[in-house]
Parts: C-alpha cells; sequence; structure tokens
C-alpha cells in the first residue's frame, strides 16, 4: 500500500542545529525538503563530493584486487591504517602501478629491440666511439629498400640482422650521417641494464601489488568509510537547506513523514527544544511516493512496478496486481512445461547455492521461481514438453474444455490455436475491465468522484456487448456454445448502442458546462476512448501469438536434430548438439518476450486506464552506517 505523508516544519535554535539534524538522520523516517528560493536565508555551505567518489573508487578497486588476490598464494598482512587513510593509500598504490606497469611494458619494447641486435655493452660501444673517433649508427630498412641505400661518407657497413621483412645494419662514419629511407635506432640501454632495471620494476610492482592486497582485504573498514562520507553528503545538505531567521537565531526545516512514523518522531524529539509542526503541502506539490509491505507478493511486485515508473502518491499500490497478471503473461508466453521445469530447477540450485544473498537478489530468485514454476503449470496444462505434444498425454485443459457445454470446442479433434487466440482476447477484456474498476473505485473513494465510475462501468458493460454482438454475428467462432448465436448477437448490438447513449449523456454532464457545442465535443471525444478500448484488447493476441512461435520453433529445432540423427553415426553426433543449441536459444528469446511483453500489457495497455505514475520516491534522510550496522 502507499503510505499516507505529512508534510512538517521543524524548528529549532541555530545553535543546535547540527545536532538536531543529526538527531533526525539517525531517526531516518523523514524526507528532507531542502528550501530553494531567495525570498530567506540559508545556511548556504559548501558541499562536496569529492571525499565520498574518492571512498568509492577505493571501494571499486578493493573488489578488483580482492578477486585478483583470490588466484595467487598472498599471505594478507596486518595494516595498521584508518579507513580513510586505507582509501587514499590504495588510490595511491594503483596510480603507482599502473606506472609501473607502464614503464615495464616500455622497457619491454626496448628488450625485443635490444634482443636482435644481440648481447652487447653500451659501454664498449662508446669506448671505440671516443678511441677511433668514429660515429657508430645503427639502421632500420625495408628489406626492398636495402639496394637503393647511398652509404656517401660512410667508412663501415656491418649487417646485424635479416628477414624477409626488414634489415638492421650498422655503420661507421668519422662524423654523424643521414641515411634516406633509413630510421635509426638510438640506443639507450644494453641488454644487461635492460635485464636490471626490468628485474628491479618488477619486484617494486610485485611489492606493490602486495601492499595493495593487504590493503583490499579491509573491505569492510572501506565499505563503511564510504557510507560515512555518503552520511556527510546527506548531513551538509539538508543543513544547507535550512532557512535562518529572527537574527539567524532559529533555522526551520521542512520534511516529509510518513503519518504511521509521526507518533515516533515526535516521540524521539520530545525532550529536545525542536518543534515539529504539522503543515499543509503547497499547491500542486509532489508528495512523495512510499509503497510499504512487507508481504513477499507486494515486495516482487514492487520491483516491477519500479521498472517502469513510481506511481503517483494519488494512485492505489498496483504492485499485488501486476505481480498475478505478470505471472500469468509469463507464463502463457513462455508456455513450455519443460523449459518451465528446466528454469525452475536451476533457480532453486541458485537459490540453495547462494547462502546470504542480498535482498534484491533474494527478490529475483523468488520472483524467478515464481514465474518457471508458472510456467510449468501451464505447459502442463497445455501439453508442451520442450516442443513436443505427446499424443498419449491429454493435456488438461483441453480435457476441462472438452467436459465443460458452455465452451465451444471439437471433442473429437480441439483447434487448441483457435482457442488460444480467442482466450488471450478475453483475458485482456477481463484484465482492461479489472483496470477500469480500481480507477472507478479510487475516483468514488479518493476524488469523490461519482461521475467517472459510472463511466467506467459504462465502457466495461459496451465493451463486453461488442465482443457478444461481433463474436456471434452470423453464428461466427467464439469460446462459448450457444444455442441461440443470431440472438445473442442481436442483443449485444442493442446493448451496445444503449451503453453508448449512456456515454454521451456521462461525457456531457462530466463536462461540467451548459454549452451544447462543449457538451457535444466532450461526447465525441469520450467515445472515441472505444478505438483505444478496441486497440488495447487486440493487443493482449501477443499473448497467443508469442507462445505460439516460441512452441514452433522448439519443434522446428527438433525436427532439424530428427532428421540429422536418421542421417548415419555423423547424424547422430550433431543431432544433440543442435537440439540443445536451438532449445537454449529459444528459451533466451521465450524469456526475452516473456519480460518484454509480459510488463509491456501491464505497463501500457492496462496502466492506461488506472494508473496516474510520474511519482516521486519517497528518499528518507538516514544514516546508512547505523542501518548497515543494524542489518548486520
Amino acid at each position: 500500500m502507499i503510505s499516507k505523508m505529512q508534510k512538517l516544519l521543524l524548528v529549532g535554535p541555530q545553535k543546535k542545529k547540527d545536532g538536531i539534524i543529526e538527531k533526525l538522520q539517525n531517526a531516518g523516517v523523514v524526507e528532507v525538503m531542502p528550501y530553494k528560493g531567495k525570498e530567506f536565508a540559508t545556511d548556504g555551505r559548501f558541499v562536496t563530493t569529492a571525499k565520498a567518489d574518492a571512498a568509492l573508487s577505493a571501494l571499486k578497486l578493493a573488489d578488483k584486487y580482492n578477486a585478483a588476490a583470490a588466484n595467487t598464494s598472498h599471505k594478507t598482512n596486518q595494516v595498521n591504517l584508518s579507513a580513510a587513510e586505507a582509501a587514499d593509500k590504495i588510490i595511491e598504490l594503483d596510480a603507482t602501478l599502473k606506472k609501473i606497469r607502464d614503464e615495464l611494458a616500455l622497457l619491454g619494447s626496448k628488450m625485443k629491440t635490444v634482443e636482435t641486435l644481440g648481447d652487447f655493452s653500451l659501454a664498449d660501444i662508446r669506448s671505440i666511439e671516443e678511441k677511433g673517433k668514429i660515429k657508430i649508427q645503427i639502421w632500420e630498412t625495408t628489406k626492398k629498400a636495402a639496394d637503393e641505400i647511398d652509404f656517401s661518407g660512410v667508412l663501415a657497413v656491418f649487417k646485424i640482422y635479416s628477414d624477409s621483412a626488414k634489415e638492421i645494419f650498422l655503420t661507421c662514419a668519422k662524423e654523424h650521417v643521414t641515411l634516406r629511407k633509413c630510421s635509426e635506432i638510438v640506443l639507450e640501454d644494453d641488454l644487461e641494464s635492460l635485464k636490471k632495471a626490468i628485474s628491479g620494476l618488477t619486484e617494486k610492482k610485485n611489492g606493490t601489488e602486495s601492499a595493495i592486497f593487504d590493503l583490499a582485504a579491509k573491505r569492510k573498514e572501506l565499505y563503511d568509510n564510504y557510507l560515512t562520507e555518503l552520511d556527510k553528503i546527506s548531513f551538509n545538505r539538508a543543513a544547507k537547506g535550512t532557512v535562518s531567521e529572527f537574527d539567524n537565531k532559529v533555522f526551520l526545516l521542512q520534511a516529509w513523514c510518513p503519518k504511521s512514523e509521526l507518533a515516533n518522531l515526535k516521540k524521539i524529539f520530545e525532550n529536545e527544544c525542536a518543534a515539529i509542526i504539522e503543515i499543509e503541502p503547497e499547491k500542486d506539490e509532489t508528495i512523495p511516493t512510499l509503497i510499504d509491505s512487507k508481504k513477499a507478493v507486494d515486495e516482487m511486485g514492487r520491483d516491477l512496478v519500479n521498472i517502469y515508473d513510481t506511481p503517483a502518491y494519488t494512485d492505489w499500490d498496483p504492485s499485488s496486481w501486476v505481480f498475478f497478471s505478470f505471472t500469468l503473461f509469463f507464463a502463457m508466453i513462455v508456455g513450455d512445461g519443460g523449459y518451465g521445469l528446466l528454469l525452475f530447477a536451476f533457480m532453486l540450485f541458485l537459490k540453495i547455492k547462494l547462502k546470504n544473498p542480498g535482498s534484491a537478489m533474494r527478490r529475483f530468485i523468488n520472483l524467478s521461481l515464481v514465474l518457471t514454476g508458472a510456467t510449468a503449470v501451464y505447459g502442463i496444462l497445455t501439453g508442451a514438453f520442450f516442443g513436443w505434444f505427446p499424443k498419449s498425454f491429454e493435456a488438461p485443459l483441453i480435457t476441462f474444455c472438452k467436459n465443460m457445454d458452455f465452451i465451444k470446442v471439437d471433442k473429437a479433434n480441439p483447434d487448441t490455436t483457435k482457442f488460444m487466440m480467442q482466450l488471450s482476447v478475453l483475458i485482456g477484456m477481463v484484465h482492461i475491465c479489472l483496470s477500469l474498476i480500481l480507477r472507478g473505485l479510487r475516483a468514488a473513494k479518493d476524488e469523490k468522484d461519482f461521475i467517472s465510475p459510472l463511466i467506467n462501468l459504462s465502457w466495461i458493460g459496451g465493451i463486453w456487448s461488442f465482443f457478444f454482438w461481433y463474436a456471434f454475428d452470423k453464428g461466427g467462432s467464439t469460446v462459448f456454445n450457444a444455442a441461440d448465436p443470431a440472438a445473442i448477437s442481436a442483443n449485444g448490438l442493442l446493448s451496445l448502442e444503449i451503453f453508448a447513449g449512456i456515454l454521451v449523456v456521462l461525457y456531457a454532464i462530466q463536462a461540467k458546462t451548459f454549452n451544447p457545442f462543449k457538451m457535444l465535443y466532450a461526447s465525441f471525444f469520450g467515445l472515441y476512448n472505444g478505438v483505444q478500448f478496441f486497440s488495447d484488447i487486440l493487443s493482449y493476441i501477443r499473448l497467443f501469438a508469442l507462445g505460439l512461435s516460441g512452441a514452433l520453433l522448439a519443434q522446428t529445432f527438433n525436427n532439424l536434430a530428427g532428421q540429422l540423427f536418421d542421417l548415419g553415426v555423423v547424424g547422430m553426433i550433431f543431432a544433440p548438439v543442435v537440439a540443445i543449441f536451438g532449445h537454449l536459444l529459444n528459451i533466451a528469446l521465450c524469456l526475452m518476450g516473456g519480460v518484454i511483453h509480459g510488463l509491456r500489457l501491464n505497463f501500457l495497455e492496462w496502466y492506461r486506464w488506472c494508473f496516474d505514475g510520474s511519482g516521486r520516491k519517497f528518499v528518507p534522510f538516514k544514516n546508512l552506517m547505523t542501518n548497515a550496522k543494524g542489518n548486520d
């Protein structure tokens, strides 16, 4: 359910402001509304997120290096640093490690070049240059250009290395020369000095990594430090938005509080020199939405609802409605009992394997178990198992339909396809009508509007009248048997005309005017909603279409695997691969369709008629550090 909210004004002495705000933060039941106007002076303190950003970076580094440490034999050493110091240190060491790795990469590149030239002493080369009064240079050129080089002014040329692509050679000259079509290799280190440098850097790298691993082991402290910095930011933002009055002697702060927590909040401040005053919200002010329910169904439904939009404060909580309808839609779209059982077993294994999952992961697993379990049940009812429809297995749903005289199905050869298509439309009609009923009840109860419920009831009558008129017209196909379809169709058309007339009158009354043109305008565009109803209800055919496409694709992979199996030994080897890969691909497509279209029918077709949305989520001003310790 959506909690009722109360707007509050907290007033207290300026000199005790920080202590009062801290107590409010520890209470964790209000959402602070900083003053953003210019009429009154505010605290105006500077709020920076730099430390929190650094704490988060340190936390991410800890996760990264803890994962790396798991693949080593590193033994953790005790680090005598505070959490804040450890956060700064791990960031510093990470930067150092990156620099060392860059230097090692550069030295490695130099090493490859020098190894090509051979093991030599750079000091010996410099000594020869000095004593012989010559200039020794090393060059690289392409194999093609090697024969075209002009060696004018060069005393001697020595080939050092050659392959199919390039040549490296050494020249001796009286002075520095420039050779066309060649690039000079400038030597700064020889092989021995490079090996020493790489060895030293490698040792430094290992030491730095070891120090980082030790710091990363303080992950809990680093996480607590991050929460502490977030608490400081939220505290300073709350204090910054307070108003100062009476020569800066009194501060004022606005907040929202659930009415269910108001008594406890007042009790917390009964011994404080601060007053909590209940005030009315401003006109057109957006009241925050808090969906407060501990029921497992509502929790899972709330996660689904939050995917699309936050309900408006005036909405009724749609969580349970969305949960049940989404479960049905998902099961119908995936539609295969084998897929459902396989996925249910996987999620059950995951639930057993994860000993202490977070609340979000726990709700996800529970929701997945419900969805896959419902899919398995639906698949058994319709007789579908990995694309097979065993003839020896009488699908319970078909058996039920055969035994119901009022359901139209050929008992000798039931056309499941036609039946499921029509059933999908009927489910859409029921779902849309439920939306209209809920919206009408909310209008009557919360808004004291009694015209809208009558309009919604008339639309429900019109929708079903249209169905019976069209479905039984000329004995047309429907899921229901009827002794006299023509009479039902005629009565459906008559009632449709009656409801259309009622809607014209109700929309004219709702216009709240005696201007005939405005009344006619309101009635015309009110009746135009019929086009939207027709479109929305037909949209539910996707339940049938997606379920059918998944079944046909599964059958196709089964047939391909069967044909391969009949080809002989080679076919027998590849047939299981095709079957497994095909079904895995189909499962992925079915899951995508089940989630996307199952939610879409709720968020677009259903929400349109009963849900306002565009709400703002209630964000409590609370001490994250204290809350984290409480959860431990």
